[in-house]
């Protein structure tokens, strides 16, 4: 036998001849699974979470001319408005978790009312695309919300983003 598996043995063998030096093992391994417990989501919510005082506080997003995203600013498209709402239409079906409630004309203005449910707790948030008339095309702004609590831990944000994107990719090609 070598002496490294010799050495390993009489390890083995120290612990399960000693009852205190297994108990503080299984301490140390009921204490380390208890970290991981708490530690994991506090470092999966943190790589989520974009910004902590808006994120635990608010449960609503919407597009503005001043957000520093892109993504997250109105988005102008030349084209006519039943077509571009056909097309925007389209691109919430082919997004998962993603669904059309109802489509209302008013004047100049398309609403798309879309949820979004998550695959875990089943939350539903209520995701407004706005279709408006203006000088140089169409404008596409949008809003999302969240039915229950008092933050979104960012979702409603990664929402317009998320279909900001897809309408702007459905643009490019």
């Amino acid at each position: 036998m070598s002496k490294r598996k010799k050495k390993r043995q009489k390890q083995v063998e120290s612990v399960s001849h000693d009852p205190k030096k297994a108990r503080r093992m299984w301490l140390y391994v009921a204490l380390g699974i208890l970290a991981v417990l708490i530690i994991g989501p506090v470092v999966v919510l943190s790589i989520y979470i974009d910004d902590w005082s808006r994120d635990l506080s608010t449960n609503h997003a919407e597009t503005t001319r001043s957000h520093p995203n892109p993504l997250m600013q109105p988005q102008t498209i030349s084209g006519d408005r039943t077509d571009i709402t056909t097309k925007v239409s389209n691109a919430i079906l082919e997004i998962p978790s993603w669904g059309i409630e109802s489509i209302t004309t008013e004047g100049k203005r398309t609403i798309i009312h879309a949820t979004r449910t998550t695959k875990l707790f089943k939350f539903t948030d209520d995701i407004r695309v706005y279709i408006n008339d203006v000088d140089d095309g169409v404008q596409i702004t949008a809003t999302s919300q969240s039915r229950v609590g008092k933050g979104d831990l960012g979702q409603n944000p990664r929402n317009i983003i998320e279909l900001m994107t897809k309408v702007r990719e459905l643009y490019k090609s």
